[in-house]
């Protein structure tokens, strides 16, 4: 596969400077399929952007013909999205906005534009006698990941395993069952859109929850519908077995609601999974059983060594400590499996 070279890659996307401290907004032309430099590939019918939080530093719009956007957050990093063909971007998202997206109701950003989807890993060729296992989920997933990719590296015999993570991206990672309808192709696909090389002795671990809670209590529906729907095809699309992962404490949510909500979001999980036959690996009671119930402080009695002296800032994530404690009760499923 050849690479793109800069000429290619100016002449695909256009940039176009609408405010030099906010936004950032490229038009990209569309090919079948596009080549988004050496490690990115895109289908036909979606439009290479710009993605700073990519493994490869790009990702795919799923319109054609898109207006790829960006608005800066620091660091090098940038929130990334896209508008349909004839937009602009802006701080607010398109102008004018246009809610025409393969993505479900509104759910908060992850509809409201629509973001673009980080590739998949990168390719890697299978080890024989060691299984894959790909975790698919959100950033606390991101967070553990790396730590259970360690323990499965040290292990011996059909425990050791080479594990990875889909999207291959940081920031938000697999978002909402919503953006995993959109972007389903690419998440069960490495960056260059070759399928996942899994096998029936390979796992896929997965979990949506902590971007779907914005809805509240009165978007379980929702959540219900997607999630069954998006379970039902990856049963369909890959022979390696499934996991759930029951979805983690909102251990200092910005309302009273939101932990709630998780707690129903996994009820609806449950049930799904059950009807399905797939496993489940359950994180929340272990988690509540060791820090009690949230909020959570950072220091005291009432603080939580996961998460501990930052629980407040942190919200819905963890130290390295509870990332840990977390990829440690992962391999312990996994090796159950």
């Amino acid at each position: 596969m050849g690479e793109c070279c800069p000429s290619q890659l100016m002449a695909a996307v256009a940039i176009l400077l609408l405010s030099s401290e906010s936004v950032v907004s490229a038009v990209a032309a569309v090919s079948a399929p596009q080549t988004c430099g050496p490690q990115t590939i895109c289908k036909s019918n979606s439009t290479c952007c710009p993605d700073t939080f990519s493994d490869t530093q790009y990702g795919c719009c799923v319109l054609p013909n898109a207006v790829c956007c960006h608005t800066p957050l620091g660091s090098g990093l940038a929130r990334n999205y896209c508008c349909p063909q004839g937009s602009q971007c802006s701080t607010n998202g398109c102008v004018p906005v246009q809610h025409n997206y393969p993505c479900g109701p509104s759910q908060g950003n992850n509809c409201s534009v629509s973001f673009t989807c980080s590739p998949g890993p990168l390719p890697w060729v299978p080890e024989e006698g060691i299984r894959n296992v790909v975790v698919i989920g959100d950033s606390v997933s991101i967070g553990w990941t790396p730590v259970l990719k360690q323990i499965l590296a040290n292990a011996t015999g059909k425990q050791r395993a080479f594990v990875t993570h889909s999207p291959a991206s940081g920031d938000g990672g697999a978002r909402s069952t919503s953006d995993m309808l959109q972007c389903f192709d690419y998440r069960l696909s490495t960056s260059v859109l070759e399928p996942l090389p899994l096998s029936p002795g390979d796992i896929i671990v997965f979990n949506f929850g902590l971007h779907d809670y914005n809805l509240g209590l009165g978007g379980a529906d929702e959540y219900e519908t997607e999630l069954l729907s998006l379970t039902q095809k990856m049963l369909k699309a890959t022979k390696a077995k499934l996991l759930f992962v029951l979805t983690t404490p909102v251990h200092n949510g910005a309302s009273p609601e939101d932990n709630p909500t998780v707690v129903e979001l996994n009820v609806r999980a449950t049930k799904i999974m059950k009807q399905l036959n797939i496993p489940i690996l359950d994180l929340y009671n272990p988690i509540i059983s060791k820090c009690g119930p949230v909020p959570w402080a950072d220091d005291g009695p009432s603080a939580c060594s996961l998460c501990a002296p930052e629980c407040k800032k942190l919200v819905v994530h963890y130290t390295p400590t509870g990332y840990e404690f977390i990829a440690a009760h992962v391999a312990s499923k996994l090796e159950a499996l």
